[in-house]
């Protein structure tokens, strides 16, 4: 296997990991939601950016199928922002952003080590802080969602 490859199965693996350790047993359901609705946000958004030649992504899992990174856009991002939506601080508005832009700014530090150390990423006419502020956007948008979705719940007494 290739040091390129090696990267996507530890991606995995960690993410595996942080799954069980650190998403809380209440908290599932909603990070569960908030995984599966961030997959569409970073799927549709990366395919953008392919297509006007601002990211490519020279190795792929499925290559005949799609000129995207699975594991980046599919697993990765949406578990990051799962692990965000579980783990968000209850509390003032300051304290939600600044735990909004440790996890994007954790996020785009792996990613900016994977376009700089594999060939998992290739950033043709884009920057890291279009990554940061584009992840930004998606996580408040899921977090909107998900806020809205869980309110509507009925409480149990």
């Amino acid at each position: 296997m290739t040091k390129d490859r090696w990267i996507i199965a530890l991606i995995y693996l960690l993410g595996a990991i942080a799954t069980v350790l650190l998403i809380p047993k209440p908290k599932r359901r909603e990070a569960i939601m908030a995984f599966l609705a961030c997959q569409p946000l970073t799927w549709l958004d990366s395919l953008l950016h392919v297509k006007f030649h601002l990211l490519s992504f020279p190795v792929r899992e499925f290559p005949k199928a799609t000129d995207l990174l699975f594991t980046t856009e599919y697993f990765l991002y949406p578990l990051i922002c799962a692990l965000y939506i579980a783990n968000e601080p209850k509390g003032a508005l300051s304290a939600r952003l600044a735990a909004l832009a440790l996890a994007v700014s954790a996020l785009t530090g792996i990613v900016a080590l994977l376009v700089t150390y594999s060939n998992l990423i290739r950033y043709e006419r884009y920057s890291w802080y279009w990554t940061w502020i584009r992840l930004f956007l998606e996580f408040t948008v899921v977090r909107l969602y998900c806020g809205w979705y869980f309110k509507s719940e009925p409480t149990a007494n």
